[in-house]
């Protein structure tokens, strides 16, 4: 307990340094290296306490690891098919050899301190009374996960409002659940829940955009369900189901990944990224040749190669517009195109080779509704959720918090039972 109380304390000094005194005395990328070094220290302590003590921390349970893994899939899934129908961007991070030799101890340092710390802070304290410690650890890394600045700009009661529901409610559901982890697998199965969305996000060139009320949402959703699924995974199990039920799951992982690659792609591809991007066909100004609900495939190409009678995509004032091209000339040192529907009676504005996006290869017939659908069912369940935010989130919170008294009843089940023999 004291070795836990002294790392405690010591991140406590670290972040107040890195809050406050860090920025004010250095400039530049000396702040970053500052911070680095200083989370450095709450690393070598921690690894130098947990030898010292023999910690279980560092012991490995493949079960565990593998629900790791397949809940933080799940965590990326969500946000990337929420992304679908809510739009992607790309990512403010372009990693090049001199900002990743500066800014990736900066985020490395204190993302491997604060999982380290957490793993043998649970270990340690969290035997006795894990209810409290995954509540209190939970909490305890969701405050020191917020820079001290921020707090202190929380002074009208919608903007508290806001910080709750937007930051603080979502990082302590995903806190909660790393801290469980960390109970259960110590700092290999914590590590790798916190590590695949952290490595999603720094390194993904596109990223869900979703508002920051649906992306709340979906953190606590995403973070409540996983809880769940540990929880119930977890429980002490009949002897002849074990087997059946571990090799159950060794056989997800595989699929989870899977399922990952091709939302991925499907992300990449839906951006462009990949030279190719499939776009559904939403009028009827092309019929017969494209219907509405069909998938055309649309290439990037030079607008020099595009031929009169091709069928391609470009931009307007409005929206993203697939016609044929009718004709094509050169005017001011560009290539321009004449468009127009095939269902039109007339012809479009001419088309600046800088607008076209590509010609069309491939139509997938009718496939598109599905996302339409799906599409129009999504958006207004979360305009629904959105506009009764406050009771959304109250309904996730008290499951989360439900959730982790479960923990408490199953953790000392066999201890209450050897109570009643003994009351007898």
């Amino acid at each position: 307990m004291k070795d836990s109380l002294s790392i405690s304390i010591l991140i406590i000094v670290v972040y107040i340094l890195t809050s406050l005194v860090v920025p004010i005395t250095f400039i530049g990328d000396a702040i970053f290296l500052a911070n680095a070094v200083l989370w450095a220290t709450v690393i070598g302590a921690t690894i130098f306490i947990s030898k010292l003590r023999s910690s279980t921390m560092w012991q490995k349970d493949k079960t565990v690891l593998q629900l790791a893994a397949i809940i933080a899939v799940f965590q990326i899934f969500i946000a990337v098919f929420a992304g679908f129908f809510m739009g992607f961007g790309k990512n403010t991070n372009v990693w090049t050899p001199s900002t990743l030799t500066v800014y990736l101890p900066y985020l490395i340092m204190p993302f491997f301190a604060m999982e380290l710390s957490r793993a043998y802070v649970t270990q340690a304290t969290a035997s006795r009374k894990p209810t409290v410690a995954l509540l209190f650890i939970g909490l305890f890394y969701t405050l020191i996960l917020t820079p001290i600045p921020t707090y202190m700009h929380l002074t009208a009661p919608l903007v508290i409002a806001e910080f709750l529901i937007k930051t603080f409610i979502p990082t302590l559901a995903i806190s909660i659940l790393a801290t469980y982890f960390a109970y259960l697998g110590g700092f290999p199965a914590s590590i790798i829940y916190m590590a695949v969305p952290a490595f999603f996000t720094w390194f993904s060139p596109i990223l869900p955009n979703p508002s920051w009320q649906l992306q709340s949402m979906i953190t606590v959703t995403a973070a409540t369900v996983g809880f769940l699924v540990l929880d119930q995974t977890v429980k002490p199990l009949p002897t002849k189901h074990i087997h059946r039920t571990l090799k159950k799951q060794k056989s997800q992982l595989p699929y989870w990944t899977a399922i990952a690659l091709i939302g991925l792609i499907a992300v990449w591809s839906s951006t462009g990224l990949l030279g190719f991007t499939p776009t559904i066909i939403a009028s009827g100004s092309m019929q017969p040749s494209l219907n509405p609900g069909d998938i055309t495939i649309i290439i990037s190409v030079p607008p020099a190669t595009i031929k009169i009678g091709d069928i391609i995509q470009y931009q307007t004032a409005d929206a993203p517009t697939i016609h044929r091209a009718i004709d094509k000339y050169e005017a001011g040192g560009s290539l321009w195109f004449i468009t127009q529907g095939d269902a039109n009676n007339a012809p479009d504005n001419p088309v600046n080779e800088r607008n076209v996006m590509g010609k069309a290869v491939l139509t997938i017939p009718q496939l598109g509704w599905v996302s339409i659908y799906v599409k129009t069912a999504f958006t207004e369940i979360i305009s629904f959720l959105i506009n009764n935010i406050t009771t959304a989130f109250a309904t996730l919170s008290i499951l989360l918090v439900a959730s982790v008294f479960g923990v408490h009843r199953y953790r000392n089940q066999p201890l209450r039972k050897l109570r009643r023999r003994i009351g007898r």
